[in-house]
């Protein structure tokens, strides 16, 4: 059975945070990141998307502004990627944000300048969402991992699929 699903529980947040990322190494490899990651998303809007009672994807959002929310930390498991999965919870994260009154929803990402090839696919993902590259920091996690912000209005139509 499917399933999308709010969470509110912060302990039950964490858990499928925790088991997500440590199955994607390839883009959630530092540690000390995890943990961070882990002990933050208490505090964000998290959706889940369960198969067969098993979380396979979940993204976490956070406000940065009034008007702005951020996709703070998101993933799918590497087997259940490109099924529509993240696009399914991009909606979820749309009707939130719309809902509550945003503007815009932001994403950091790795810098292209950065060569890899899963995150070359994770950008292309956000631009199928309708993101939009806008600045690109590169020290701001540290100098071996440039960070691209981009950014999406909430009511860009050309996306409106998502």
């Amino acid at each position: 059975m499917d399933l999308t699903r709010w969470l509110e529980n912060p302990k039950e947040k964490q858990r499928i945070t925790r088991d997500i990322l440590e199955a994607l190494p390839a883009w959630f490899g530092i540690p000390e990141a995890n943990d961070r990651y882990v002990e933050e998303v208490k505090d964000c809007a998290m959706v889940v998307k369960e198969i067969d009672n098993k979380p396979v994807g979940f993204f976490a959002v956070k406000a940065t502004g009034k008007k702005t929310l951020s996709l703070h930390v998101l993933g799918v498991k590497r087997v259940h990627q490109r099924k529509g999965i993240g696009k399914e919870l991009f909606r979820e994260i749309r009707g939130y944000a719309q809902e509550k009154g945003y503007l815009f929803l932001t994403v950091k990402t790795l810098d292209p300048s950065k060569e890899h090839k899963e995150y070359d696919g994770t950008r292309r993902f956000y631009e199928s969402l309708g993101f939009v590259k806008l600045e690109t920091f590169p020290t701001l996690w540290d100098e071996n991992n440039p960070c691209l912000l981009m950014v999406r209005h909430i009511d860009d139509e050309k996306y409106s699929g998502c």
